[in-house]
């Protein structure tokens, strides 16, 4: 802490934790009698405060809180004929456009659709009147439209577009929304930050006891409809379907608005688990035929992608023996998988606690240096710590309930998760640190039959990666004194473990029982269920783990060099955008 006074000019004297000391502002401000200790110092919390000339503040850094900023009013204007008759076009009326409060840019080439907060400004979004063209404010906090008139409603109606929101309140219903920046592609890796909007404003859906889902007909919205199920849970969705017409304000033009309202009235429930007919899954079959099955996606090691890549609504068993790195091969995929998509992962491991250590450890790996001073040639900087520990706080929820391991309370907690933050993969690290209740009885076997029939259930109904860490048993050794190869009739507990995973993979260390001090690892998957979809069954040698860097790499290579150069460019560009704001706010 005192390098960081040093910076500011402040000299502490010794390592007394409070002390007063010189203050170098005052000297600055004109202040006379400038050698007088009236500075105020504190080297734990990083406080200073000055008592002559009032300068204070704390050089100790904090995690970056997310600041948005406000929008200005300054380029509104009362909306023009010409700006209503856009709306009068798409069977909008005044009366509607005037309770949305929607406004027009001075220069009358857009109108304005406000988002607001407690009747606040806090983003909004300009639509071009001559052309199909949005922006929207620039660094505002996404939040969704109509928010005010939705939030203590108890049924909620969820569209695609501002047009729409509006066309259900021409049939009556003021508690429409939208999300703000649309309907994600059907290809997108990342929807996490178009959707952001859900997270910002998730306790109005908490609180709603019904929520209508009016996505648009199309690949697009229907990808839409299946991520607000999984983030508002199917019980208390209902499913508008618009038929022929692709949104509600088509539907409104081509028919009226008491047919719009009849939608409403029809609306389906989200078909009852375990009965289907084609007709109920028809769309998203066509949108495969159309566009190709949903397919693994990309571990970002081309060596491993051959033998595994990441479905949602697989469970996957990572197998091994004890301390031969399964956790940590585990977390280093889920890393990559953050930084390159930004899934996010939602982590029940005891067994990684304190919860310091867990996360220290994957902002190690991040960086590819020590967070411990002992390695002082090998620490990374303080920067490159604060860095990392944002990234890993957006993307890594440890599961952690002090009273309650119970495999309902972790699915509980995993599923708030789900619906909060759209975590995208859940991880159980391992199997024997959940509290099991077995049925009195009940063979051990059975019990795990029915406990993965829960976790697949459970990754299906969320469409998200469930990820099993189970030891081996007792290693045997071969003839020439290795341990065997991990092999999944060896789970500790029974085959049945990976009868019921959709796929099983393995990490061990061949030369640990002969030369424990050995880093050659050897990363296998012995069971693919969709071997046309996920990889085909297969070993990989020439893995070594780097302790220095935490990290592992494949005849010399890994992907965490493209990630250390992807972050360096990035940090550049921040700081450049941060420079050229500062710029034009004057700020220097």
């Amino acid at each position: 802490m005192i390098a960081e006074f040093n910076k500011i000019g402040i000299e502490p004297k010794g390592n007394r934790p409070t002390q007063k000391v010189a203050c170098p502002n005052c000297v600055t401000v004109g202040k006379t009698h400038t050698k007088d200790t009236c500075l105020s110092i504190d080297l734990n919390d990083g406080l200073y405060n000055c008592h002559k000339c009032g300068w204070s503040g704390c050089v100790k850094p904090k995690l970056m809180k997310i600041e948005y900023s406000i929008p200005s009013k300054k380029n509104f204007t009362k909306l023009s004929d010409k700006g209503l008759q856009m709306f009068i076009d798409r069977g909008i009326t005044q009366s509607v456009v005037m309770n949305n409060k929607i406004a027009m840019s001075t220069d009358s080439s857009s109108v304005i659709f406000p988002y607001l907060r407690n009747d606040i400004l806090v983003n909004y979004k300009q639509r071009f009147i001559d052309k199909k063209d949005f922006r929207q404010a620039v660094n505002a906090e996404a939040i969704m439209f109509n928010y005010d008139r939705c939030k203590n409603s108890k049924e909620i109606i969820v569209c695609e577009g501002e047009f729409d929101a509006m066309a259900f309140e021409v049939a009556g219903f003021e508690f429409a929304t939208s999300v703000n920046q649309g309907a994600p592609n059907v290809n997108d890796k990342n929807i996490d930050k178009k959707l952001e909007c859900i997270t910002n404003c998730y306790e109005i859906f908490e609180q709603a006891e019904k929520i209508y889902i009016a996505t648009d007909n199309d690949e697009n919205g229907r990808r839409l409809r299946d991520e607000l199920i999984r983030r508002f849970g199917e019980e208390k969705c209902l499913l508008v379907d618009f038929k022929e017409c692709k949104d509600a304000n088509e539907y409104l033009l081509k028919y009226n608005h008491l047919q719009l309202a009849e939608l409403i009235k029809t609306a389906k429930e989200v078909p009852i688990e375990g009965i289907f007919t084609v007709d109920m899954v028809f769309d998203s079959m066509l949108d495969t035929f159309r566009s190709g099955k949903q397919r693994g996606s990309s571990t970002y090691w081309k060596v491993i992608d051959e033998h595994f890549t990441w479905r949602l609504s697989d469970v996957n068993i990572w197998t091994g023996y004890q301390n031969e790195g399964k956790s940590t091969f585990l977390e280093s995929l889920c890393i990559l998988k953050s930084f390159f998509e930004g899934w996010k992962w939602a982590v029940f491991s005891p067994e990684n606690t304190p919860i310091n250590d867990f996360y220290d450890n994957l902002i190690e790996m991040y960086i590819g240096m020590s967070s411990d001073p002992l390695y002082k040639s090998n620490q990374m900087s303080e920067s490159d710590y604060f860095e990392a520990a944002e990234f890993i706080k957006n993307h890594f929820f440890v599961i952690y309930p002090e009273n309650n391991f119970e495999f309902d309370n972790v699915l509980d907690k995993a599923q708030f998760l789900v619906k909060k933050y759209g975590v995208r993969g859940l991880i159980i690290d391992p199997y024997n640190t959940v509290e099991h209740k077995m049925e009195r009885g009940e063979r051990e076997d059975l019990y795990i039959s029915r406990f993965m029939s829960k976790l697949k259930k459970f990754a299906v109904k969320n469409s998200i990666s469930v990820n099993l860490v189970a030891h081996q048993l007792t290693p045997q050794k071969d003839g020439q004194g290795r341990y065997l190869r991990p092999d999944t009739n060896r789970i500790k507990g029974g085959g049945t473990f990976a009868d019921k995973a959709d796929n099983v993979m393995y990490i061990w260390r061949p030369e640990r029982a002969l030369d424990f001090s050995s880093t050659a690892v050897i990363f296998g998957s012995q069971k693919i269920k969709k071997q046309k979809l996920v990889g085909i069954p297969g070993d990989i040698e020439n893995i070594q783990f780097d302790r220095k860097s935490n990290r592992y790499y494949h005849d010399g290579k890994s992907p965490f060099d493209t990630v250390d150069e992807l972050r360096t460019g990035i940090i550049k560009e921040k700081k450049s955008q941060l420079n050229l704001l500062m710029i034009k706010n004057n700020e220097f």
